[in-house]
């Protein structure tokens, strides 16, 4: 399977042995007979730490490649799988959207909305480049959001200010003290 390479720099799972056909092989020692293990969707939710539901709703927003099933009409997974639905909590952890996630994912593993393959062979320079661009513009948001809570809540503590002034009441001892300073509030005490 291409993409299981970059799917590891994007989480902390255990490394397996993968052949194209993307599943975990377990090889016998001296025998030369190699067994390839699937599990069902209940195995992978529990493995994976979500539930059944999310791994269905994973199907639904195509963050996931429609599963194989077994001739009884079982949804079958293999490790792949398992370190897929492991991006999506890390991704969604570091706030991505779902379409962002899914994004990323067709970099080298899904396919396209339009059906197109994954424009990028695993490890590529082109692959990382792009990634690494959709990661710093999270990250600049991410940066953009705390900029304006910060802003938020010092022009929140300055109204607050102004009322206990009108009221005079003092600052609660418990503000004073856990109060982090702002980026403005540091560079005036700085000057």
């Amino acid at each position: 399977m291409r993409g299981i390479g970059m799917l590891r720099q994007w989480t902390e799972a255990p490394s397996f042995p993968y052949r194209e056909d993307d599943d975990k092989i377990l090889r016998l020692a001296g025998s030369g007979v190699d067994i390839i293990l699937h599990m069902r969707i209940g195995e992978l939710a529990k493995r994976a730490g979500v539930s059944v539901q999310a791994i269905r709703f994973y199907e639904r927003r195509r963050l996931m490649r429609t599963p194989r099933r077994t001739a009884a009409g079982y949804r079958i997974y293999s490790e792949a799988e398992l370190e897929i639905v492991t991006v999506i909590k890390k991704m969604q952890y570091f706030g991505f959207k779902l379409a962002e996630i899914r994004r990323v994912l067709q970099l080298w593993i899904l396919p396209s909305d339009t059906g197109a393959p994954s424009p990028y062979d695993q490890g590529s320079q082109e692959c990382r480049r792009e990634a690494l661009k959709l990661g710093e513009k999270k990250l600049e948001a991410m940066n953009e959001q705390i900029r304006s809570s910060i802003q938020l809540r010092d022009e929140l503590q300055q109204a607050l200010s102004q009322i206990r002034a009108g009221l005079d009441v003092p600052l609660p001892q418990k503000i004073r003290s856990d109060r982090p300073k702002s980026s403005r509030s540091a560079a005036t005490a700085a000057s």
